[in-house]
């Protein structure tokens, strides 16, 4: 019994002697970490501080990746591939956190991909994104750089920002200083979505409504929008142990009000909230914890080439310990981009699906092949792959075949 799919909160069952994943990991109560180390014996590669495969897969976990295996190959599509890749069976790490008798690999091809055969990141290739950022679509593009960015939708209701990069420095040059070459108005920003709480997310918020779109309505997952409000309360708290620039840079980099907040459904982790723009314009928000316990991805109408699609606007992915409860996001998500017909996909971590190489040659030649835009089978299987190669990495940790980050 190959598994392609769980229902919500199901327990699936695969693979001759198997240990199945308990309900309460695949709930996201249990961690697979603390099981792991009890269950790997000493002096094996497990000790090494690396995320990433020690051993042959059991059999549950081989058949969820034989699962996305078999997904993957359906066409083509590089991103996709990529997805079964990294996540089934490389993972991805820093190289300075690849540990003893671990070997480090090199890039194949920095312009291409910026995760080794062995799946170790290479920050130091990042670049800024061409001048103007990219027009992937007709009316979305992406700001920032191969590894972090942002995405602007432009609707009849007015402009949608997704993430809003690191720092307001960030924002500036990143995109306030090119958004005219793009012919945008970032006074024209209706609402922005915060995919999460991280900084590299959500550290130019503030002046965006500072200085440009003071009535933008700002949504986050309810859980990361708590933790936003702790960390100012804290910062404030604390604020004699800063010289007043370094508390006001703070302190600048961590959004104020959270205008919308996108709850999970009473007895679950996820849920999801439509949102009007405006008359014409409604996104679909959804609570799917993986990342961080509130993340949040956003479906937007977009249209391209005189045809109206539907953008599956993705925050942020790893966290090899929460992998059961990306399962159970994943699945969630697939759900419901499927319901909305959801056909394209883009992350604002451009450098997972290696998006930042596919963008810059949309950027030289608008007619370049785009695998952003995958329709909708396509992003179904790009969503299945994440949800069963985090099934598999689940069941690794408990095997023990796998180590956490």
């Amino acid at each position: 019994m190959t598994p392609t799919r769980r229902e919500f909160g199901a327990l699936v069952l695969a693979g001759a002697g198997a240990t199945a994943i308990p309900s309460t990991l695949l709930a996201g109560s249990g961690t697979a970490a603390a099981q792991t180390a009890a269950e790997v014996p000493q002096g094996t590669a497990a000790e090494a501080p690396w995320g990433g495969p020690l051993a042959p897969d059991k059999p549950l976990a081989k058949a969820y990746d034989d699962a996305a295996r078999a997904l993957a190959g359906v066409d083509d599509n590089p991103m996709i591939r990529w997805q079964y890749r990294v996540w089934c069976r490389t993972g991805y790490r820093s190289p300075s956190s690849a540990g003893t008798g671990q070997p480090v690999d090199e890039l194949v091809d920095p312009a291409v991909d910026l995760v080794s055969p062995k799946g170790f990141l290479f920050k130091e290739y990042v670049r800024p994104m061409p001048t103007g950022g990219v027009r992937f679509l007709d009316n979305a593009w992406y700001f920032g750089t191969d590894h972090t960015g942002l995405v602007i939708v432009r609707t009849p209701d007015g402009l949608i920002m997704l993430d809003a990069l690191t720092t307001p420095d960030d924002m500036r040059t990143q995109f306030l200083d090119q958004a005219a070459a793009a012919g945008l108005d970032p006074g024209d920003i209706r609402y922005v979505f915060l995919g999460h709480h991280h900084v590299d997310h959500v550290g130019g918020a503030n002046l965006i409504r500072d200085e440009y779109a003071p009535t933008a309505k700002f949504v986050m997952g309810q859980p990361d929008a708590a933790v936003i409000s702790a960390q100012r309360a804290d910062l404030w708290e604390r604020r004699h142990e800063y010289t007043e620039e370094e508390f006001r840079a703070r302190l600048a980099r961590l959004p104020g009000r959270i205008d919308i907040e996108i709850e999970a459904y009473p007895g679950h982790t996820v849920g999801m909230k439509r949102i009007r723009i405006g008359r014409r314009t409604t996104a679909v928000a959804m609570l799917a914890p993986g990342h961080t316990d509130g993340q949040m991805h956003v479906i937007v109408p977009v249209v391209h080439q005189g045809e109206t699609h539907k953008l599956l606007v993705w925050s942020g992915n790893d966290n090899i310990e929460k992998a059961a409860q990306y399962a159970v996001s994943a699945d969630f998500v697939q759900g419901l981009a499927g319901q909305e017909g959801a056909d394209s996909f883009i992350n604002t971590h451009a450098y997972q699906g290696a998006a930042y190489s596919h963008l810059r040659a949309l950027k030289a030649d608008p007619s370049a092949p785009n695998p952003l835009l995958m329709g909708r089978a396509g992003v179904q299987r790009h969503i299945e792959i994440f949800g069963n190669a985090h099934r598999a990495l689940a069941q690794r940790l408990i095997d023990g075949t796998w180590q956490a980050m």
